[in-house]
């Protein structure tokens, strides 16, 4: 196994020009949350504060595209200022290159810009998107790496392939929001678990904590995340861990778990509560939405995981094929996806499908990789990965599709012939109605594969499955 794969360039390279081509066909302008967390860091770049009141007056969450809501996403701190609902980690990483592109885009010429009908905010916005858009290209060049070491580099090449070019990787790497910045960090977490003991050191391993420990800056959703894959970290490079001095140790943990502790100190000072303006009101879970919220996230026709990315069906029979390594990684996904199952908008509004489920994605492919060696996991992957393929095709050509409708259906199903709309019929709409009992069946029915794919290979192959 090449320790430094080719692919590890060209996969990444071929991801970023394909998200590059879908951002001038039909990209939405900056909505939704957006907006919201880049006047924040417009806030910083031009006042050094986080109060947005002169901010929102003066029309700056208007720059960068005409679906742009109100100052709905700010309220007033116990201190009277106007501060954003949304945490400050996002704008902070992007707060260099924000600087940089706004005031860059503003010399560029308007009859040129009214040429591709686009502002120069919208021209600024675009540049940013391609920030995030090569962030996510370097998390998956370490994917390539990570998976080469698991398997040989040929699988590896193709699993990373397969995921960057699904949704919700494909559909969210230009997007500001903070699960795109999360998805890079988790990237970094496979790879430090995959690296041999000879290439472990203190810079590598304070590295990667770092970006786990900045994840509740991002969002304070993530504080259970990040206990999750802080986990897989000490499980997976235990030896280690247990071989390092205690300061080492102790400087380890503070770069994990200071931000967390930060984060939620200025939560209670600013707004009274630990869990910020979320929380002032009352925590926005509600367990006896987890059912709908569960199944949705997975199988809704517009907004689930498997709507827009059915490859991964064949997720549950890769973890049970890899269990005795896999274990580990179901931690951080059940932290994850739990309280995004709980949370009064699992559906995440104007987004994507299953954008609450992209940090947790990378950990997934771990375990596909990991049972790759099995033939019949190679079989039933094939269909699915076809399907992945023209849902690719009319998501690119198309890209304005990935943004449901609210109506109960799924446009790039839509545009596949025969098979898209056979898919989309037989999925449930939990989000646009009832649809629950639908969602449980389609439970079973993913149970059901994934007892056959493992009876069928440790009967009939048992020396082709992953340990």
């Amino acid at each position: 196994m090449s320790r430094t794969p080719r692919a590890a360039l060209w996969v990444p390279l071929l991801f970023f020009l394909c998200v590059w081509g879908m951002s001038t066909r039909g990209r939405f302008s900056a909505s939704g949350d957006e907006p919201h967390y880049l006047i924040i860091a417009e806030s910083l770049v031009a006042d050094g504060d986080l109060d947005l009141a002169n901010n929102y007056a003066n029309g700056a969450n208007r720059r960068f595209g005409p679906h742009v809501g109100d100052p709905d996403h700010a309220a007033r701190t116990k201190t009277g200022a106007f501060w954003s609902i949304h945490d400050v980690g996002l704008p902070v990483v992007l707060l260099p290159a924000y600087a940089v592109l706004t005031r860059s885009a503003a010399l560029a010429p308007m009859d040129v810009l009214a040429r591709f009908r686009m502002s120069r905010g919208e021209f600024a916005y675009a540049l940013l998107g391609l920030v995030l858009a090569g962030l996510v290209a370097a998390g998956l060049s370490l994917l390539v790496r990570a998976f080469a070491r698991e398997s040989d580099a040929r699988t590896a090449a193709w699993v990373v392939a397969v995921l960057a070019f699904s949704p919700p990787v494909i559909a969210h790497a230009l997007l500001v929001f903070p699960e795109t910045l999360a998805f890079v960090a988790v990237c970094g977490v496979v790879w430090l678990s995959c690296l041999r003991e000879d290439e472990l050191t203190v810079r590598r391993v304070a590295f990667v904590l770092a970006g786990v420990g900045y994840l509740p800056l991002l969002h304070r959703k993530y504080a259970l995340f990040m206990f999750g894959l802080l986990f897989v970290v000490f499980i997976s490079r235990r030896s280690w861990f247990l071989r390092q001095r205690s300061p080492t140790l102790a400087g380890l943990g503070v770069i994990a778990v200071l931000p967390l502790i930060a984060i939620h100190l200025l939560m209670i000072v600013a707004w009274g509560s630990i869990g910020g303006p979320h929380a002032v009101n009352g925590w926005p879970f509600s367990m006896a939405g987890l059912p709908a919220g569960g199944l949705g996230l997975l199988f809704d026709r517009e907004r689930g995981l498997f709507s827009y990315a059915p490859v991964y069906l064949i997720a549950p029979a890769a973890f049970a094929l890899s269990w005795r390594r896999s274990w580990p990684l179901v931690v951080p996904i059940a932290l994850l996806y739990l309280p995004a199952a709980a949370f009064v908008f699992w559906h995440a509004g104007f987004s994507p499908a299953a954008r609450f489920l992209l940090p947790m994605t990378p950990l997934v492919a771990l375990a596909v990789v990991r049972a790759a060696s099995s033939q019949v996991i190679r079989l039933v992957s094939a269909p699915l990965v076809i399907l992945q393929a023209a849902i690719l095709i009319a998501v690119v050509d198309h890209p304005r599709v990935l943004w449901p409708k609210a109506m109960g259906t799924n446009q790039a199903l839509e545009r596949i012939p025969v098979v898209g709309p056979a898919y989309q019929t037989a999925l449930p709409s939990i989000a646009t109605g009832d649809a629950v009992f639908g969602g449980w069946v389609w439970l079973g029915a993913v149970v059901v594969l994934t007892m056959a794919i493992v009876v069928w290979t440790r009967r009939f192959a048992p020396d082709k499955h992953a340990p």
